[in-house]
């Protein structure tokens, strides 16, 4: 499939050019953890695509046209008929991100003893989970027939654990598109199957439209009986089969902050108001400035387009098939991230010596790479038994959107094939500290010498 970008570049921001004697220096001094090193010493920033993009002219000219009034200011005007007509539904807040209206929402639908089910939920909203007193269940699907849409929730399962808890102590949250397994789409037919289950059994059905433009152009390309319908018309599709949805605006809404929380239920919308008086702000601002409502307004649109969104997956595809002719070890399929297979990777590391966080640390060391990681892979078992999915030390790419050029994509592609080429002189890694999180771990390879050779 021929693509380009739909779009000119008119500022540009120099890259940070160091040496490698500099980035194994700052390496050392960050405790061997990538996460750890200052922005202005990372070259390629591929940790997160959440509100790392970059925005538009007419987003910069909207802002300086905002209005910064507290109470219903033309831009959150202008932000909630976007919103209303992007999702269809009645009732809108905004919020600073994703994670605020997730919060917002679950406290307020949450009881106690309750259970949530999922495809996959993301780290903070089973954080957020945890905190309203809810149990989290996963049921995933095992993966559809073709690969297309292995982001589904397994309804049969489902129905079996909704007769088990009751339907007075469930809700549902489907996360569009799934970030966990390898930034899968779900496709329509299972939000169709899944929306039928919650209405027999009287269940909030929730969104995290984490992704949701991007898993209409998913829906789009890999199911027939779309391919002619424009994305903005599949996401309403998609988003009239659930009772509320949040959305972190910071990805697919293209704007550096910002989310909100949509819904046709005005009980809830005037409890969630009450709430995040306290926490978030106001409800026509929602701890957002109008500057950052009009970008959002902006980038909502943008990011629907169908152009566009050509451009974000097919070229997100397009480099997983780059990495895959180098030597790397990318998971198929390739869906809203590059999934990459640390210990296959660097198959003489046995996984008790973190291979992905030693693939992740060369990457810096080489290129100014910075990635993340699927989950802590410092708490994973020390089996070393490779056919043990916790074993397989995944390392994720998200590209940050309009940010990078296929220049920067080719010459990332070369620092990961020096290093499949010379994999055997790059270390294990050992703990040194461990606290909370792989962000803030301590740690050191087993073999310095090998490591920078």
């Amino acid at each position: 499939m021929s693509f380009m970008e739909p779009f000119r570049i008119k500022m540009v921001e120099p890259l940070a050019l160091l040496t490698m004697e500099e980035r194994i220096k700052i390496l050392e001094d960050c405790g061997w953890n990538p996460f750890q090193v200052e922005g202005r010493h990372v070259t390629f920033d591929l940790a997160t695509d959440s509100g790392t993009g970059a925005m538009s002219q007419d987003q910069w000219a909207a802002m300086m046209q905002a209005d910064e009034g507290y109470f219903s200011s033309r831009s959150f005007k202008k932000l909630e008929d976007c919103v209303k007509s992007l999702t269809g539904f009645h009732f809108m807040l905004p919020a600073h991100q994703g994670r605020a209206v997730e919060h917002l929402l679950l406290s307020i639908l949450s009881k106690p003893g309750m259970t949530v089910f999922s495809n996959n939920l993301f780290l903070t909203t089973r954080g957020n989970a945890d905190l309203a007193g809810l149990h989290v269940v996963d049921v995933p699907c095992q993966g559809s027939p073709d690969s297309s849409f292995n982001g589904d929730i397994d309804c049969e399962r489902l129905k079996v654990e909704l007769e088990k808890v009751g339907p007075e102590r469930a809700m549902v949250v489907l996360v569009v598109a799934s970030t966990s397994p390898a930034g899968q789409p779900v496709s329509m037919a299972n939000i169709q199957d899944l929306s039928t289950i919650c209405r027999s059994f009287d269940v909030p059905l929730i969104m995290d439209g984490c992704r949701y433009a991007e898993n209409a152009y998913f829906i789009k390309t890999r199911d027939n009986e779309y391919k002619n319908m424009p994305c903005k018309d599949i996401a309403l599709k998609m988003f009239s089969y659930f009772d509320h949805v949040y959305v972190s605006a910071k990805k697919d809404g293209l704007c550096n902050t910002g989310g909100f929380l949509a819904t046709n239920k005005e009980d809830v919308y005037n409890k969630a108001s009450v709430r995040m008086f306290y926490t978030e702000g106001y409800k026509t601002y929602g701890g957002l400035t109008g500057r950052d409502m009009e970008s959002m307004t902006i980038g909502l649109r943008e990011g629907i387009d169908d152009k566009f969104l050509q451009y974000r997956v097919e070229s997100t595809r397009m480099f997983g098939d780059i990495l895959k002719k180098a030597g790397v070890h990318v998971i198929d399929p390739i869906g809203c991230g590059i999934y990459i297979n640390g210990a296959k990777c660097l198959p003489h590391i046995p996984t008790c010596q973190y291979p992905a966080f030693a693939l992740h640390c060369a990457l810096y060391v080489s290129g100014g790479i910075r990635c993340s990681q699927v989950d802590d892979i410092l708490k994973l078992d020390e089996s070393n038994e490779r056919e043990n999915p916790k074993s397989q030390h995944i390392l994720r790419i998200q590209i940050p959107r309009r940010v990078y050029t296929l220049g920067h994509m080719l010459h990332i592609r070369d620092i990961f094939k020096g290093i499949i080429e010379k994999r055997e002189s790059i270390s294990g890694m050992r703990v040194i500290d461990f606290t909370s999180s792989d962000l803030s771990a301590v740690l050191e390879p087993l073999n310095r010498k090998l490591f920078s050779d």
